[in-house]
């Protein structure tokens, strides 16, 4: 809705005194009835002759700024004014810095840090500023501004300050440098439980989950985002027991999971392929009315697909009310693995007559449907449509897609020349793809090459070594399969055994090729048992 400038307003801008007309400013409730007086006071000339129209101006886009999410047109319109105004203040810095912070403008968030600094009316930073300006180093990821900056508030009255100091923490943390975050942590004589979860996030980040779970046991108090920390760390890094089992102490914490650690749960359970894990979670998720429009709808969708029910990943899907590009790439992914090409496809276009722009791991689920498809010319045009429609630079995964599709089909040469002509290095993945398909094709000739490749980047991956044997043995040729044999007995590498796995009543057997009647077995029973009884969760 326009505002509309009434007449007394017109008037105390052209007539009145100044204090009088300024404070017109105190009343607007968005930047768009601030542009309106803006345009007014220029058009009156009154902000031309009052220099505090500018500065006034400023301060009610702050203001606004403070109490609700600015967007990036907004905060480039209050920068814009700033710009011009000759007076300012630590408020104002602080709030500027933040908006652009808030609006992923990190960039010039630290130019305004510098210019406050040599600001001429000696303008100097607080409390308030440091956490700002941090956040914009560790959305940036630049260790040496924030190091500057650390060095800034030891020079200062706030080196011991609880929230500078949780802000140098989680600055370093997500910088990578885990020793740096750790001498802070380490000297730090008053901690709350923010200083905690900044610190084990870090280390979550780095990798190091047993130290990571160490400082989380030893905190004094925890809450959800603790929680969310290590299980969304565990999920991440491929460790679904402890995830799950961490999900059941928060249950007995009393603390409610919300919808971030529902999806880092149903990551877990996708890794497993509990299917009904996975159904007692999504009825947890209905009981307690959470929303299906975010990721937690997506991670479902994706969940059921890999369980092997891509019937209940069809019906979540048709169950979600607005669909966001996470929602269409979790199906048109399950389809693809699923071997149903056409329907990916299908999905796909009504994903684009729809209005949702795809990403780039949609089109590694539509590449794969063409691949397991055999469906050539449309994977190539595709992949085309990606980088000329979408300005989408194709990715690893999208170079395999198209490797894989060129190989099942027996289009080995044409294989070849796309890895040799690929703007980045292919890795192994790629060159043990087109050797696979020269397996299944009987092609020697390029076979011998790829596994060259192959032997150059990885001399210790052994399933190359058995790919080339193996086609070797195929026409025959014995004296080289021997001899490619014999390179794998002499440098040690073995070939890491293919693992299968299946759920029969909440037990998971692991097994590989060979096993007849004893399967290994790695029990998530008990943790079952725990979600039934402890957690009431309703199973669908």
């Amino acid at each position: 809705m326009i505002l509309e400038i009434t007449l007394p307003w017109k008037t105390c801008l052209s007539s009145s005194p100044p204090p009088l007309a300024l404070s017109t400013f105190n009343s607007c409730k968005s930047t768009g009835e601030i542009k309106q007086l803006h345009a007014v006071a220029v058009k009156t000339g009154f902000f031309h002759y009052e220099p505090l129209v500018a500065t006034r101006i400023v301060e009610s886009c702050c203001s606004i700024f403070h109490y609700s999410s600015p967007k990036s047109e907004d905060v480039d319109y209050a920068l814009s004014v700033f710009n011009q105004a000759n007076n300012s203040s630590t408020f104002i810095y602080n709030t500027l810095i933040r908006a652009h912070t808030q609006v992923d403008q990190p960039e010039e968030a630290l130019l305004l840090f510098y210019r406050m600094l040599y600001d001429p009316s000696g303008i100097l930073p607080d409390k308030f500023t440091f956490p700002f300006v941090l956040k914009s180093c560790a959305q940036l990821g630049s260790i040496q501004d924030g190091e500057q900056i650390h060095n800034f508030v030891l020079k200062t009255n706030f080196v011991s300050d609880l929230f500078v100091l949780n802000s140098l923490i989680n600055m370093y943390g997500r910088c990578g440098e885990i020793d740096s975050a750790q001498t802070v942590f380490e000297g730090m004589s008053e901690r709350n439980v923010v200083t905690w979860n900044s610190m084990i996030d870090g280390i979550v980040k780095s990798g190091d989950l047993g130290l990571a779970r160490r400082l989380f046991d030893e905190m004094p108090q925890r809450n959800l985002v603790s929680w969310n920390t290590m299980i969304g760390g565990y999920a991440r890094q491929s460790f679904p027991y402890e995830a799950l089992g961490l999900l059941v102490e928060l249950q007995v914490s009393e603390i409610r999971p919300d919808e971030f650690t529902l999806v880092s749960a149903i990551s877990a359970v996708s890794v497993l392929g509990l299917l009904r894990l996975g159904k007692l979670v999504h009825g947890y998720v209905i009981r307690h009315e959470f929303r299906f429009t975010g990721d937690l709808g997506a991670s479902l969708v994706d969940m059921y697909s890999k369980c092997g029910s891509i019937y209940g990943a069809l019906q979540v899907f048709v169950g979600v009310p607005y669909k966001n590009v996470g929602h269409w790439t979790s199906l048109i992914v399950g389809f693809a693995v699923h071997g149903f090409a056409e329907a990916a496809l299908e999905l796909f276009s009504q994903m684009l007559s729809s209005g949702v722009k795809p990403n780039y791991v949609t089109f590694v689920g539509v590449l794969s449907a063409c691949s397991h498809g055999g469906l050539v010319r449309e994977g190539l045009e595709y992949f085309n449509l990606m980088r000329r429609t979408y300005n989408i630079e194709p990715r690893i995964q999208h170079y395999g897609c198209i490797v894989d599709l060129l190989g099942r089909s027996g289009l080995l040469r044409e294989a070849k020349e796309f890895i040799e002509n690929m703007p980045i290095r292919p890795g192994v993945v790629l060159w043990g793809s087109l050797l696979s398909a020269c397996r299944n094709h009987r092609n020697i000739e390029i076979g011998e090459i790829a596994a060259q490749n192959l032997v150059e980047l990885m001399p210790d991956y052994g399933g190359g070594y058995v790919l080339l044997s193996n086609l070797y043995a195929g026409f025959g040729r014995w004296e080289d399969f021997g001899r490619a044999r014999r390179v794998m007995a002499e440098r040690g590498v073995e070939k890491v055994s293919g693992l299968s796995w299946i759920e029969v009543d909440g037990e998971i057997h692991e097994f590989v090729s060979g096993d007849k009647f004893h399967p290994r077995s790695v029990h998530i029973y008990n943790v079952l048992v725990e979600l039934d009884s402890k957690l009431r969760w309703a199973e669908l």
